[in-house]
């Protein structure tokens, strides 16, 4: 029996694999038409479809259901061998031996041996092949068509479904791209900002967004919050660009300008990069300086042109007149008496609180007016106060310079003066780094804000709109415009009858449109007066027209010729005919060949040409 089961096993399983084939094939089929329809609602009606989903669903559900249906109507041990006898022609044999292998009646025993001998030699694979279902192609027809017809169906929407989802994605995108931008620009800035030593405040970080659902969150408010975020590091910037401390870099910027060299020496390179303003290379050259001391490398001219620059320079740098004057002038302004200022004037760079003291008591100002008095001339006083500091230690280092070189108290003076240079080169990198990060906040706030630099140069100006303070209003009324007669308007250029606008547009802001076109009109003489004569210069040509002459001849030739072939002049005449227009042609083409030499021997005359 054992021959009997085995074949009988083997057909059931491939009767399964045949049967799963032609059910997956079905079911398939069936998928592919539901995918049809599915595209019919996604192109007609705008029905969202997502096709990476319903193809996997699709086949997987085919394939899923298939080997269920197959198992579920799968053949038993008895049904598999009936086929197989079938198949096989063995005339129902093991199906027989199967329900009579438990008798003991020799008759079932002789049949089971006689099956048993049949299943030996028996190839299953012969009897029930597995092939392909009998009308495979359906599927790969129905997807090939449901292809072609998904590529070349346009996108009707009836519903409009297609059009709102695709503005949901086209609203999430954009409010993708705004928070990166945002945030770039805000990453930016924020390194620019702790370079020049600027915190940004945790309340600036949030975002507007937050807490919002998707669909509620406008692109405009991100970028209107980011606007304000940068109006205020901007207002902060600039308050700290006229800030005191820029102030004072800037006042003493000005008062080293005017420094002059102080002859030949040593110092040459240092008294030039402070009137430069670079003081980093002035603190450069100052340790160079301080190096050949220590190393005694100067000889003792060059000591001695030392000794006589750092009392010129030191000189120069105690001149406080001139500041003291503003300072005398500013204060005055602010409301003190001529005497008062030119005191507090001339203790402001020993003293800068006795200045600061005698702007606040002044009530003459408005807070905001007295705030700006007060960082101004405080300002200015410290900036006098380090000229001072730095022309005491140039003068005590003068003092201690001998021929030997400078003594201890020169080198101290030297430490000091080497410090206050670092102090100034760190306002002015303070003051670089500002003025960078408010550039790069004013770039932002003209690339997200719509704001200018000056009025005319952004596009809502030249659109109409108006720049106020940098920010580009658009919307204003335009130059005139010819408009409807019957629909009177007031005159301001907006509603539909003529009037002359109100608005920025100059004519060369908006000029009209217009095209030149040159064309020449043809035109007849008639043959009228001459309502005008000039004197034309040139040759005349004297003599017979032979171009007319020439005419003549071809048009009386071809005339002859017509006559000549229609038989309307007699045989006996044709030759003379044919030899008067031949002796014709001949005049004609010697007139023509005539050189023109001969014909511009006339002398130049004028000759009255008439329009």
């Amino acid at each position: 029996m054992n021959s009997i089961k085995g074949a009988v096993r083997a057909a059931s399983i491939r009767l399964f694999i045949v049967g799963f084939l032609a059910r997956f094939a079905t079911l398939l089929t069936l998928a592919i038409i539901a995918l049809f329809i599915a595209t019919l609602l996604e192109r007609l009606l705008g029905v969202a479809i997502n096709w990476k989903l319903s193809l996997g669903v699709a086949s997987g559900a085919a394939f899923v259901i298939a080997l269920g249906w197959s198992f579920v109507r799968r053949h038993r041990e008895l049904g598999a061998a009936r086929v197989l006898d079938e198949r096989a022609g063995l005339r129902e044999s093991l199906s027989t031996a199967l329900c009579v292998q438990k008798s003991e009646d020799s008759w079932a025993k002789a049949v089971v041996l006689s099956a048993e001998e049949k299943a030996r030699g028996l190839r299953v694979a012969n009897a029930i092949p597995i092939e392909a279902p009998q009308r495979w192609y359906v599927p790969v027809f129905a997807a090939l068509c449901v292809g072609i017809f998904w590529m070349s169906l346009p996108r009707y929407d009836l519903l409009g479904y297609f059009a709102k989802r695709q503005e949901t994605q086209d609203h999430a995108k954009e409010i993708v791209q705004v928070k990166a931008e945002v945030k770039a620009k805000e990453d930016k800035l924020a390194e620019m900002l702790a370079k020049a030593g600027v915190e940004v405040k945790k309340e600036e970080q949030d975002d507007a967004s937050a807490g919002k659902p998707a669909g509620e969150i406008n692109p405009d408010e991100i970028r209107r919050a980011a606007v304000k975020k940068l109006t205020d590091v901007n207002d902060r910037l600039n308050q700290l660009q006229t800030g005191e401390r820029q102030q004072q870099l800037q006042s003493l910027q000005d008062q080293l300008k005017q420094l002059k060299q102080p002859g030949p020496g040593p110092l040459q390179e240092l008294s030039r990069n402070l009137a430069k303003g670079d003081f980093a290379k002035a603190q450069q050259a100052l340790a160079e300086l301080q190096k050949k001391l220590e190393e005694s490398s100067l000889s003792p001219q060059e000591k001695e042109q030392l000794k006589a620059q750092l009392d010129g320079l030191a000189k120069q740098l105690a001149d406080k007149s001139a500041k003291q004057e503003d300072l005398k002038n500013m204060l005055q302004k602010a409301g003190l008496d001529k005497k008062a200022a030119e005191e507090l004037a001339k203790q402001a760079a020993k003293n800068p609180e006795a200045v600061k003291k005698a702007l606040e008591q002044l009530k003459n100002m408005s807070p905001e007016q007295q705030k700006q008095m007060m960082e101004s001339a405080m300002a200015m006083a410290k900036s006098m106060n380090q000229s001072e500091s730095m022309s005491q230690s140039m003068n005590q280092m003068a003092q201690s310079m001998s021929k030997e070189g400078m003594s201890k108290e020169g080198q101290q003076a030297m430490q000091q003066l080497s410090q206050q240079m670092s102090e100034m080169e760190q306002m002015s990198q303070e003051s670089q780094s500002l003025a960078a990060a408010a550039s790069e906040a004013k770039q932002q706030l003209k690339e997200m804000g719509g704001q200018c630099d000056k009025e005319g140069e952004c596009e809502g100006c030249k659109n109409g709109g108006k720049c106020k303070g940098g920010n580009c209003k658009n919307g204003g009324n335009g130059m005139w415009r010819a408009g409807d007669s019957s629909n009177p308007s007031s005159g301001e250029g907006k509603g539909g009858g003529p009037g002359q606008g109100n608005g920025k547009n100059s004519p060369e802001q908006m000029a009209a449109d217009y095209r030149t076109e040159k064309r020449k009109a043809n035109s007849q003489t008639q043959g009228g007066p001459i309502i005008g004569t000039r004197l034309v210069y040139g040759e005349q040509v004297r003599g017979e027209s032979a171009a007319e002459f020439a005419s003549a001849v071809e048009t009386a030739k071809g005339s002859a010729a017509e006559a000549l072939e229609a038989m309307r002049v007699p045989r006996e005449y044709q030759d003379a005919v044919k030899k008067y227009f031949g002796t014709l042609e001949k005049k004609a083409d010697d007139a023509a060949a005539k050189p023109a030499s001969d014909a511009t021997q006339a002398k130049p005359e004028s000759k009255p040409a008439g329009t």
